[in-house]
């Protein structure tokens, strides 16, 4: 996709394509990585600044943070993303409902404020709505962190709920997002709020904007009910964009199912350009191939670890036929990883 992403997951530092990140049980922060397949150009020069921003204010008190935050500061949106840095790693802080009720209602009154006008000067996010835009999606994914979902239900769900433009509808991706996060930290899923949640990821996985419905397939499968499942397995068979089946595939895959076996085929199948179809040059085509056949290759080892009784044959041969034909040696070692496991899981 071309599409500019929500700003609330920077991009970790690029690393030696020979190095791969261990296998993980899926979290609610890792399927946003994992499933929502991006073509996306990402801020480089903004999240650059905003991890050299991070080392500079590393260690500062959340409070505090947020007390600078309502000044409305300049750096106001670099303060939000190490405001949702210092969350992600301290326990304490994400069990707060003080603190979260406050940045609640911070990221509440933000919502009730018009946009600032746009700007000719956006390069490299200095433009005020650029910065604005980053600051409620970055509190949008530290709400998403805490440990205490009654406070930061309802303005998610409101951020989530609608938007009235393209920039709008970069804080509702991103709100979208966090509830996904708050689901798989929280498990809401039995709880008075996931009703609410089940309704806006239900209504937001039918709309016709591909970027909505591809972020909604991330909290339908971390929400694990029955009408959630129901609904990935029958995306399958709509209209969506190509992203959109690939993701519901993945999310189905996640929870051990197999309706999505066949997507899963077609996305390890080299010969297959189905899924770039919107990429406009050769660079952008190549990463978005790769990252559809990483996607693939990990969704079939989840597929594989939750359901060792599936008949994951057709998998088998896909992945076997892959490695005849890929080059790419970050593709070969997760291959040769996720047939290992398919063999494995087949005696």
């Amino acid at each position: 996709m071309a599409d500019s992403p929500p700003p609330t997951d920077p991009v970790n530092p690029s690393r030696n394509e020979e190095i791969l990140p261990p296998v993980e049980q899926p979290s609610a922060g890792f399927i946003v990585q994992l499933f929502v397949i991006p073509g996306m150009i990402v801020l480089v020069i903004v999240l650059l600044w905003l991890g050299v921003s991070w080392l500079a204010h590393h260690g500062t008190h959340p409070e505090e943070l947020v007390r600078q935050m309502r000044q409305n500061r300049a750096n106001s949106w670099q303060l939000a993303y190490n405001f949702s840095e210092e969350l992600r790693q301290n326990d304490l802080y994400r069990k707060d409902p003080a603190l979260a009720a406050e940045v609640a209602r911070f990221l509440d009154e933000l919502l009730d404020e018009p946009l600032p006008p746009p700007s000719g000067n956006s390069l490299g996010g200095t433009n005020p709505r650029d910065q604005e835009i980053v600051r409620r999606g970055f509190l949008c994914r530290a709400l998403g962190e805490f440990l205490v979902p009654e406070p930061v239900l309802p303005v998610l769900i409101r951020a989530a709920s609608s938007h009235t433009g393209d920039d709008d509808l970069r804080v509702r991706l991103a709100a979208l997002e966090a509830i996904a996060l708050l689901i798989e930290n929280t498990e809401t899923r039995g709880e008075k709020g996931s009703s609410e949640i089940l309704g806006v990821l239900l209504a937001s996985s039918e709309s016709d904007d591909r970027k909505i419905a591809s972020r909604a397939t991330i909290g339908l499968a971390a929400a694990r009910q029955h009408e959630a499942t129901a609904r990935l397995i029958a995306m399958l068979d709509e209209p969506h964009h190509v992203d959109v089946h690939y993701n519901a595939a993945t999310g189905l895959a996640r929870l051990g199912r197999v309706e999505g076996l066949e997507m899963l085929q077609e996305m390890l199948d080299p010969e297959v350009d189905r899924g770039l179809i919107d990429e406009s040059n050769s660079s952008e085509r190549e990463v978005k191939r790769l990252r559809i056949l990483l996607n693939a290759l990990r969704a079939t080892r989840f597929l594989a670890s939750q359901n060792p009784q599936a008949d994951l044959t057709s998998l088998q041969l896909a992945v076997e036929n892959l490695l005849d034909q890929e080059e790419n040696s970050q593709i070969r070692i997760e291959a040769q990883k996720t047939l290992q496991q398919l063999r494995d899981s087949t005696g």
